[in-house]
């Protein structure tokens, strides 16, 4: 394995979140305080030409130091498991932009990255499908945002359970749905055309959420997905789907 070097700054490493059978790593862009800038030059290192293009379209700078940092830590991450320098990774896409690992590699590594607010959320498995997402909660603070949440991403069962809510509370509940939800469109390889409202959460008894069954749930068994609502730093929601070691992947399934 190649050794790395300790770079200059990395980032804010946050507690990352614990998820059986996914290895999570989780950072903060900027410090708390503000008293460090982001090492862009360190993360714009490693990336390709196609991240570096698209890390210069965003128009705000938060957004791009958000971008480099995730797809940094993405590649220093998988060069701590397999002899690959950070730089020399390659990716490919599905026809909806799902990233995954160059085959010439032969690595049975897979993987599922997000970032809100300046959290970065990362998740790893051998050879098991996952999805994972992160969401500040203040980017639904005043009431009509969460109602159109409410309204367009919630199914029937779930927009009852949050029902009774009010204030920062529904607000929460809404954004800890819409995480897992996200997390479980990328896990199956839909994003966006996932059919959200058709898709119900609720309590799996265990203090967690589980998919519950519908006619429009995109795997013909809701088992082969576990879904997680684990703690996330204060102000943020974090959802985590990952498939059954045996379950098909998503690329299988549509075969």
């Amino acid at each position: 394995m190649i050794p790395l070097a300790s770079p200059p700054y990395d980032g804010h490493r946050l507690a990352a979140p614990r998820v059986p059978g996914v290895m999570t790593v989780m950072g903060r862009v900027h410090p708390p305080d503000g008293a460090e800038a982001p090492a862009e030059d360190t993360w714009r290192a490693v990336l390709s030409h196609d991240e570096l293009r698209r890390a210069d379209a965003f128009a705000l700078d938060t957004d791009r130091q958000a971008f480099q940092y995730t797809r940094w830590l993405l590649r220093t991450e998988l060069s701590r498991r397999a002899p690959v320098a950070p730089g020399e990774w390659e990716f490919v896409f599905s026809p909806i932009g799902k990233p995954a690992i160059h085959p010439r590699f032969a690595s049975d590594i897979e993987f599922s990255l997000s970032h809100s607010g300046g959290v970065c959320l990362i998740g790893l498995t051998r050879g098991r499908t996952v999805g994972v997402d992160v969401q500040l909660c203040a980017a639904l603070d005043d009431p009509e945002s969460v109602r159109r949440i409410v309204t367009r991403c919630l199914s029937p069962e779930e927009r009852a359970d949050v029902e009774p809510l009010a204030g920062r509370k529904r607000r929460d509940a809404v954004v800890q749905l819409w995480a897992v939800k996200e997390a479980y469109a990328k896990a199956v390889g839909l994003g966006v055309r996932l059919p959200f409202r058709q898709i119900a959460l609720g309590p799996d008894g265990r203090g967690g959420l589980a998919l519950r069954p519908t006619p429009h749930v995109p795997d013909p068994d809701p088992d082969h997905w576990t879904c997680h609502a684990p703690q996330a730093p204060p102000g943020f929601r974090i959802g985590v789907c990952v498939a059954a070691p045996a379950a098909p992947t998503a690329t299988a399934r549509n075969q």
